[in-house]
């Protein structure tokens, strides 16, 4: 009987012998796969765009804000990173342009003593609550209120804020303030 051709020289491996097709199919399958990466590389950079800020509103109380006939406040805004998002109605309003969940947020410091409790409305025209906070009128001399949530906000809303109190109360520049991010 005749041993098989893979024990004629026994276990030992035998050696391997490139023919020159395989060397250049080889060295041509290494070069498409370089050539590939290179490509996707320089695709990415060409068409990478960089994220778009966080679109921030904030507004600070103006010193010599007069409230309007609705009892709403004039504010210093800055907007940053909000073109097609949000954008300010003279000094008291944000409309928003793109629909979406958005984070809101308040602060209002009182700098004195009031005969009733200080407020702070947010809404949305035509006189829509979306929040109302309320603190103390008698303790602390100063007294701070504030709050912040998420809100769903269509395209076209309208937001403002008012309060029940006398501006002569309520500390203003960066010490009272109202804003949004778009999340």
């Amino acid at each position: 009987m005749e041993a098989p051709k893979l024990l004629e020289n026994g276990n030992i491996p035998q050696e391997r012998k490139f023919t020159s097709c395989q060397v250049a199919f080889y060295t041509l399958i290494f070069v498409l796969i370089i050539i590939s990466a290179v490509v996707s590389v320089v695709f990415c950079l060409l068409h990478h765009k960089q994220a778009p800020g966080l679109c921030w509103a904030h507004g600070v109380l103006k010193e010599s804000s007069i409230p309007n006939f609705q009892g709403v406040m004039s504010w210093e805004w800055n907007l940053e990173h909000c073109d097609g998002f949000v954008q300010k109605d003279h000094d008291q309003y944000l409309i928003i342009k793109q629909s979406g969940n958005y984070f809101i947020y308040a602060q209002v410091n009182r700098k004195k003593d009031m005969e009733q409790s200080f407020t702070l409305v947010l809404c949305k025209e035509p006189e829509i609550l979306l929040n109302k906070v309320v603190g103390p009128q008698m303790g602390d001399e100063k007294g701070t209120i504030n709050f912040g949530r998420p809100f769903f906000l269509q395209k076209g809303d309208k937001l403002y804020c008012q309060g029940n109190y006398h501006l002569d109360y309520i500390l203003a520049g960066n010490q009272t303030y109202w804003g949004l991010y778009k999340i």
